[in-house]
């Protein structure tokens, strides 16, 4: 038997065993707190021994790196994962089905949210390019019909349909939701269920207070000549636009910026803060309200109709972005920079995260009734 076996680790032992359990703390940053919860102890022992072994393992951080974030993606409802539950567990596992379906519809919640503000800044942007110098032009001076202007119409008509059936999606989605909040909070499942979304309610509440102050405040600064030729009320056109002002890429151009008043300028950085908070309230809810299996179906295929609809609207304003407006040679009196092609990006991006989150709640909730 090999005497330095039996003896104690010396100085150097213990200081390398430390900076391995550091190492291992920093690399199970990577993972959601719940599969830390779940995992964590085990998972942490197994990489002390590994980094005392290869202290120089490039390979093992890329590994760990990439299935982190994949469980990350996993707990926004973005990615399967296993679930973080003993095996044998079926109440947990169905817990934990439910729990990932409510993350997936959060998500999904999200990313539409995000999609109808950036993708209203572009509308009315295209609205005040209509009423400015497509159709308020054409009545005045008697243009005659072109191709172009047919391509202008169709983007202006099709882009305002799209909006409103957004809006009106996001109202039925909405409905089951708060219904479900308001049943909680009188009658909630569990201790501390109340506290859980009373928190995000009376947030929401306050944020969209102020935006509909805010934003009746604003409107009436909208330089889309008062709604004429517009092809919605021109007070519904103002108020989109209040609530959509800060989406501009002015923001690089301080020079610029400095011009407005200073109302606008307060409300500019104040609406997105609004914003940010009414989104950040209803994932909350959605997450911590607890919906009924049939509800959450209902939630998840009306985000089906939302991604058509993103489709449609991506479709309308891509193919004028790129197309109609170079040939117009404009796209609004208000048009700085790239933000258009910027927020197109986002549109993008938000159309497929809300696929993903939409097909796997959908995927999620038939796993759960199985």
């Amino acid at each position: 038997m090999n005497g330095r076996a039996s003896e104690p680790a010396g100085p150097d032992d213990a200081v390398g065993n430390a900076a391995a359990r550091r190492r291992a703390a920093e690399l199970l940053l990577w993972y959601p707190r719940a599969w830390r919860d779940r995992y964590g102890e085990e998972f942490t022992e197994l990489l002390v021994s590994d980094i005392a072994e290869r202290p120089h393992a490039p390979g093992r951080t890329v590994d760990i790196v990439g299935n982190g974030l994949r469980a990350r993606l996993a707990d926004l409802g973005l990615a399967g994962f296993p679930l973080a539950v003993p095996c044998g567990d079926a109440a947990g596992v169905t817990a934990a089905r439910g729990w990932r379906a409510a993350a997936s519809l959060a998500s999904l919640a999200a990313a539409s949210a995000v999609f109808l503000v950036v993708g209203a800044a572009q509308w009315s942007d295209l609205l005040n390019a209509w009423v400015w110098t497509g159709e308020g032009t054409r009545a005045r001076v008697r243009l005659p019909f072109s191709p172009l202007y047919a391509a202008e119409r169709t983007a202006v008509l099709g882009t305002t349909v799209v909006i409103l059936a957004f809006l009106a999606l996001a109202v039925l989605a909405a409905m089951p939701v708060l219904a479900t909040v308001a049943a909680r909070l009188v009658a909630p499942r569990f201790a501390g269920q109340r506290g859980l979304l009373a928190r995000p309610a009376v947030a929401l509440t306050g944020a969209l207070t102020v935006l509909v102050i805010g934003g009746r405040a604003l409107e009436n600064n909208w330089t889309g000549t008062g709604g004429l030729h517009s092809p919605v009320p021109g007070g519904l056109a103002a108020y989109i636009w209040a609530v959509t002002l800060f989406v501009t890429a002015y923001w690089a151009h301080p020079a610029l910026l400095a011009g407005f008043p200073a109302a606008e300028l307060n409300w500019m950085m104040l609406c997105p803060l609004a914003l940010a908070t009414a989104v950040a309230s209803v994932i909350l809810l959605v997450r911590r309200a607890g919906l009924s299996p049939r509800v959450a179906t209902f939630e998840a295929w009306t985000g089906v109709a939302g991604c058509a609809v993103m489709t449609v609207f991506l479709a309308l304003w891509g193919g004028y972005l790129w197309r109609v407006a170079p040939r117009a040679g404009r796209l609004s009196p208000l048009h700085v920079g790239l933000v258009n092609e910027l927020s197109t990006a986002v549109l993008a991006l938000c159309l497929v995260t809300g696929l993903q989150a939409a097909r796997l709640a959908l995927r999620t909730l038939r796993l759960a009734r199985s």
